[in-house]
Order: structure tokens, then C-alpha cells, then sequence
């Protein structure tokens, strides 16, 4: 089995609801979209990415073939993010002996790859610690959210739409705060206005 320190597990299976029917995960930032922007971001690392994807939805398979990250369907993926993370962390285990998973929404526009790569720093110093970005001044929690292995077997279990949140409550005392002023952690994007917002600060 194939052994790596660090994947990236990027959430891409949920329905968009708050875009009054077009997909956030297509729109494009700066000509690319969104989904395949972060992705590449993250596969300038050289660690294993993978994305989840409900199992019918074929455009943003497409978006994933683009890149060299592997898609992972998600059936009932209207269950929840906890069931996109159960069921995306249960596939990249299957064949790959991962040391820690660092788990990602995909709708971080401002994302790059020196982003994610002082995080990784940050958490190597504590590899034993759940690490997470908090914005500095107002305890604003982030993503990527990196998980050591001995939490992969909670994360099999979780369901809903808590995600993880459960798993670092209860692990309070092991959460390693990566506390910074980059927005590329925090901002996300869920609505039109979102976007046009973005638009109008990046330009």
C-alpha cells in the first residue's frame, strides 16, 4: 500500500442551494472555475488530492478529470458534508496509507498553493494535533481542517450536516490553532452576491 504524509480531501458533492440554481463550484474566478482553481492549487504540493462529487453529476466530474486530482462519488450525497467526509475519507484510505488528511471545502476562491503549504508547515510542527486556520482578532475558524490518522476511524462515522465539528469539539484540548491574517482560509463563497462582491475587491 502505498504510503503519504499529507492528502487533501476537497468537498465538492453539495447541492448549491443558496445560488438560486446555477453551480458555485462552475462559476468561474479569473477564467477557471472555481473547483478546478483550488484543486490545482493544491496538486502544486505533490500530495495526493481528491475531490467528492455526488455520483451523478457529470459536469463537475468533468471539471476533476481536468486536473490530476481523483474524484470520489458520493451516493446520497443529499445526506450531508459528514457523509461527503465519511465516504470520501473510507476511498482514499482504501489504497493509500495516508499519515494525516487534510480536509477542504471547495469553495475557497482566495486559496493558493503558499497558503496551503504554511499551513501544512504550521501543523508538521504538532503532526499529532488537529490543525485548523483562526482568522486573527476574531477566532473565525477555516479550512483545509488537517486530521492525524488516529482520528480517521471518527471520521468514517460522522454524517449530517456538522461535518467534523463534533470530532473538534470533543477534542478541544488537541486542536493546534494556525492563527493568521490570510483571508484565502476564511472567505467562501455561497451566494451571487458573494461573487460579485469578490469581484469587486479583486478587481
Amino acid at each position: 500500500m502505498a504510503q503519504h504524509q499529507i492528502g487533501f480531501l476537497f468537498l465538492a458533492a453539495g447541492a448549491s442551494t443558496r445560488m438560486h440554481g446555477e453551480d458555485k463550484l462552475l462559476k468561474e474566478i479569473d477564467g477557471i472555475p472555481m473547483l478546478q482553481r483550488v484543486l490545482d492549487e493544491a496538486l502544486k504540493l505533490n500530495f495526493p488530492v481528491f475531490a467528492t462529487v455526488p455520483a451523478h453529476d457529470t459536469e463537475r466530474k468533468l471539471i476533476i478529470s481536468k486536473t490530476n486530482a481523483v474524484s470520489i462519488e458520493v451516493e446520497n450525497s443529499d445526506l450531508g458534508i459528514g457523509h461527503s467526509i465519511s465516504t470520501g475519507l473510507s476511498e482514499t484510505t482504501k489504497n493509500l496509507n495516508l499519515h494525516s488528511l487534510a480536509v477542504c471545502t471547495s469553495d475557497l476562491p482566495g486559496l493558493r498553493a503558499d497558503s496551503l503549504r504554511k499551513l501544512i508547515k504550521y501543523y508538521l510542527k504538532n503532526p499529532e494535533m488537529i490543525c485548523r486556520p483562526v482568522k486573527l482578532g476574531n477566532s473565525k475558524f477555516g479550512h483545509p481542517v488537517i486530521f492525524p490518522q488516529k482520528y480517521f476511524e471518527e471520521l468514517k462515522l460522522i454524517n449530517g450536516d456538522k461535518g467534523a465539528r463534533d470530532i473538534i469539539n470533543r477534542n478541544e484540548v488537541n486542536l493546534n490553532r494556525f492563527v493568521t491574517e490570510d483571508d484565502s482560509y476564511f472567505i467562501d463563497l455561497d451566494t451571487p452576491e458573494d461573487f460579485l462582491n469578490w469581484a469587486n475587491q479583486v478587481s
